[in-house]
């Protein structure tokens, strides 16, 4: 077990590193020369790849259409609301050490303690499937690597579509490399960390099928709508300015 750990965060170190660089000596030094206004209040992306964006997020939503929409629908037609909630709430608490370590690293040990005394309040009294910590005064906060890197003055770099996973940037793409090996769960073995990422990304997918479909329905240019949207919910999420927390489609895969 301390061969895989040390393994695995031998990897994040060398993988963030590399993702960094690219961010800093490429991405970086264009989009200096963009109106950085546009930019810090979420009404311009540097978009450098739209036209191969396009594609994958066509891509992304036939396959949705195909392989997870039905899944979805079957699932909310047979699963009561109170189970989807508590299932939702189970899958968001093996978050909180993960959100732990990312405030640990960021610095702010106030809510890295807090997510563990989420985590062990709703864990020791319902498993996870009940929010318990929120009744004695433990709120919620979110917060990934992404988060901590754009906190720490990276900047986002340009927009990006990755097949299945969906939008992103390199920044944030850094980060999920990032969360992927620091998170305990993925520790374990990878039968756990594949039926986690999946279970997970299947019911934060169902939670957000009414927003989703009315995305995909009702906007004139999906692609610039998501792209957007995603942007400004990052900005929002890392000056805790929280502009518009709205779901973007794409397969939710932590």
């Amino acid at each position: 077990m301390y061969k895989i750990f040390k393994l695995n965060y031998l990897r994040v170190l060398i993988i963030t590193s590399i993702c960094i660089f690219f961010i800093n000596s490429e991405a970086g030094t264009k989009e200096i020369s963009s109106d950085e206004n546009k930019i810090s209040n979420g009404t311009y992306v540097y978009d450098p790849f739209e036209k191969i964006n396009r594609k994958i997020l066509s891509f992304n939503i036939v396959f949705d259409d195909i392989a997870i929409q039905p899944l979805v629908t079957s699932y909310k037609a047979i699963t009561p609301d109170v189970a989807e909630t508590g299932i939702s709430n189970f899958f968001s608490n093996l978050r909180e050490p993960l959100t732990s370590i990312t405030y640990l690293i960021q610095g702010d040990f106030k809510k890295s303690f807090r997510s563990v005394g989420r985590f062990i309040t709703n864990t020791t009294t319902s498993l996870g499937f009940y929010e318990t910590s929120k009744h004695i005064g433990l709120k919620k906060t979110k917060n990934d690597m992404g988060i901590v890197l754009g906190k720490a003055g990276i900047k986002s770099g340009p927009y990006l579509i990755v097949p299945i996973l969906g939008p992103t940037n390199f920044r944030d793409l850094a980060g999920r490399i990032t969360d992927f090996y620091i998170n305990p769960i993925h520790l374990v073995n990878e039968t756990s960390s594949t039926a986690y990422s999946v279970s997970s990304g299947f019911s934060s997918r169902a939670n957000y099928d009414n927003e989703l479909n009315d995305l995909k329905s009702n906007s004139n240019d999906i692609y610039d709508s998501v792209k957007l949207l995603y942007h400004q919910r990052r900005m929002g999420e890392i000056n805790k300015d929280h502009l518009r927390d709205l779901p973007v489609p794409k397969i939710y895969i932590e």
